[in-house]
Order: structure tokens, then sequence, then C-alpha cells
């Protein structure tokens, strides 16, 4: 609770990352258990946004004219990650379109160290039959107004990861990096 970490999250116009592009970009840091900035933009993506993402997301083609591209945005965002700890729920998919970006427009790999809410929770609370970032969500009693935009998702899981946190301190002492990796990807403490 006392470091510093940055959750992020990206709303994209499919899965495939090859193929997809990000539409909605957020991001908040942390300090101390305090989100003490934000950063947040809408991208075009070059074409018209899928049916099902617009329903998903509620953005829509006319939202995103006019905005940045992602070459654009993306090192406004890199500087606001920085070097520290990412944390995400289902981390890894965003990750990997980061990782898209900045090896195209940097020419470079996106590697941070991260920590993923999805592993997380399903390793801690396996009363849950889903672990969905609204479900998690509401399992702790975080609020929240609308999900699959952002930042909006990025400032849910960075509630839903102090929680994950306070779970991990408060029944089995753990409050370390690499610890919490070893956790989420062995299951063992």
């Amino acid at each position: 609770m006392d470091s510093t970490f940055v959750v992020i999250d990206l709303e994209t116009t499919g899965f495939d990352v090859k193929h997809a592009e990000v539409i909605d970009i957020g991001a908040v840091r942390v300090e101390g258990g305090i989100i003490t900035d934000t950063f947040s933009s809408l991208i075009d993506p070059g074409f018209f946004i899928p049916e099902r993402i617009k329903e998903l997301t509620g953005i829509t083609n006319a939202m995103v004219v006019g905005s940045p591209k992602m070459r654009d945005v993306l090192p406004e965002f890199m500087e606001f990650v920085g070097d520290g700890i990412v944390v995400g729920h289902h981390v890894t998919q965003d990750i990997k379109f980061i990782d898209k970006y900045t090896r195209l427009y940097m020419k470079e790999r996106f590697k941070r160290p991260y920590i993923c809410t999805l592993e997380l929770s399903r390793k801690l609370l396996t009363s849950l039959p889903k672990h969905s970032l609204k479900d998690v969500a509401d399992y702790f009693g975080i609020d929240y107004s609308r999900l699959h935009r952002a930042l909006d998702d990025a400032v849910i899981t960075a509630h839903v990861f102090m929680e994950l946190l306070n779970l991990l301190w408060s029944n089995y002492g753990i409050g370390d990096y690499f610890s919490i990796k070893k956790l989420a990807k062995t299951g063992r403490f």
C-alpha cells in the first residue's frame, strides 16, 4: 500500500492484437493507497468501430473523430507510466497492445513489472463464480457508474487492487511484488 503503481486499461476494436486498435486509453497513478494522477484519451483507430464494440463501450465513431492517433498519444502515456509497476485487470492483454505500439513507433519493447488483478482474484476469491472486473468490484462493494471506459475501469481496478492488497497483507502477510507475482502465477504463498 505504501508503494507507487500505475493502473492501466484499454478499450479496443477487438481482441486480436494484430488486427484491432485501441480506441480508449486510461491510467491512474496510485501512491500510498491514494490516486494522485490520471491519464485518459480517446483514440482514432483509423476505421469504423465495430457495432459490438460500440454497444459494449458506448464509444461511437463520432466520439473518436478528431481524436489523436495512438502514435501521438503513446509518448505521453509512456511518460505517465514511467518505469513503475503496472497493474490491470487481465493486464497481459493490455500489455500486448501497448507492446505492439512501442515496437512500431518507439522501436522498443514494453517491458514493465506487472500485476494482474484478474489472476489475483482467481487465487484469493475462490468462492466467486466469475472474476470479471464488475464481479470483483461488486464483491468488495466498490461503487462504479459505468464499465468499459478505460479511465473508469482503471479507477475501479485501482480500488480492487488495494482491496486485494489488504487481503494479502492481513491474511497472509504478503506485501512485496515478488510474493504477489508468485501467488498470482502459482497459487502458492
